[in-house]
């Protein structure tokens, strides 16, 4: 599986699991809300307690009983009970039953309730009603960054595209007995036998913190071979714009399943022994010089790779020529047969 397939597979993936979870809330928080059973009597809403009130008063009214009337509200607060008559009271009064206000009254006497309540404390929200804001807030700032992350790669694709020079087409000539063979482009590409699988171009400038080129190979029916490509690789110094110190220049062959990597490194990252000797894991390393290519190689393919423009930035914090202002590579894929290695 070639790196933009890995990407594709890893974007597919992260878009899925953030849909469904906004369907998930929306079904479940929306659509099918969560619903009480087999509550007990003193989770029901200040209307049914009292309506509950009532029930108890009509019972004791009837036996008698204050130990089965205290039972029914065993596990109901003072504060509860407090409330529940006065709203039972004032339920009744509102319907003209004076018998069952007098009833609760009689009830509330009998249990030591007052008949007056005091001002009921906002309940809290519940676990869910507290997680609901947070979590839809949470999901679409990552859905957003999911799709901001799409989009730059979407123009880093376009402006890599655009960084590509036309093919100029030449005037139609005229006709001639015999056509000489094709001339090599210079002397690069003496003992070539067979045209490059792509000739790319990007560039670098000062403050593309998230910059990372990759460019598909394949061959003259679209079959994929690997992808090469160049990418940040280390930074120095603090602040903003990121300033690069060195990059991978990178070749990925698919019929030899590994990933060739070399680190062009800037002059002053290149003499530091420290630092060279850390980048050293990632692969060689290549003093950045403008016209001095260099090769990477794998079994079945060959990308040759020359620096076109280059330019350094300063800060007073940093020494001279410790990171780049500009950079401009040239990648030009071949098939190893073509180049007289072995296949």
């Amino acid at each position: 599986m070639g790196l933009s397939d890995r990407r594709s597979l890893v974007i597919g993936l992260v878009v899925g699991l953030v849909l469904g979870l906004l369907l998930g809330m929306l079904l479940f928080w929306g659509l099918f809300p969560v619903k009480w059973t087999d509550a007990h009597s003193y989770d029901m809403a200040p209307e049914g307690r009292a309506e509950f009130m009532g029930l108890v008063a009509e019972s004791y009214e009837l036996n008698r009983d204050p130990a089965e009337a205290s039972a029914y509200l065993a596990n109901w607060t003072p504060e509860e009970k407090q409330q529940a008559v006065a709203d039972a009271v004032t339920m009744y009064q509102q319907q003209g039953q004076p018998d069952k206000v007098q009833a609760v009254e009689d009830l509330a006497l009998v249990l030591g309730i007052s008949l007056e309540a005091t001002p009921t404390p906002e309940e809290p929200p519940g676990v869910l009603e507290r997680a609901r804001i947070p979590c839809l807030v949470f999901f679409g700032v990552l859905l957003v960054l999911v799709l901001g992350w799409i989009g730059l790669r979407v123009a880093s694709k376009q402006r890599r595209e655009a960084s590509v020079p036309s093919p100029v087409v030449a005037p139609a000539a005229a006709p001639v007995s015999a056509a000489p063979p094709p001339a090599p482009l210079d002397e690069e590409w003496e003992g070539v036998s067979q045209p490059p699988l792509g000739h790319f171009f990007t560039t670098y400038q000062l403050g593309e913190d998230t910059y990372d080129e990759s460019f598909s190979i394949e061959t003259a029916m679209n079959e994929f071979l690997g992808e090469c490509g160049v990418g940040i690789s280390e930074t120095i110094g603090e602040g903003e714009p990121d300033k690069v110190t060195a990059f991978e220049v990178w070749l990925f062959d698919k019929s030899d399943i590994r990933t060739v990597t070399k680190v062009v490194m800037s002059d002053f990252a290149y003499h530091d022994k420290a630092l060279r000797e850390r980048l050293a894991a990632k692969g060689e390393a290549i003093l950045a010089e403008r016209d001095a290519p260099f090769t990477l190689e794998t079994s079945g393919l060959q990308v040759r790779v020359n620096i076109t423009d280059l330019s350094y930035g300063e800060a007073g914090d940093l020494p001279p020529q410790s990171f780049f202002g500009k950079l401009t590579v040239e990648l030009v894929a071949l098939p190893k047969a073509a180049t007289g290695g072995a296949s």
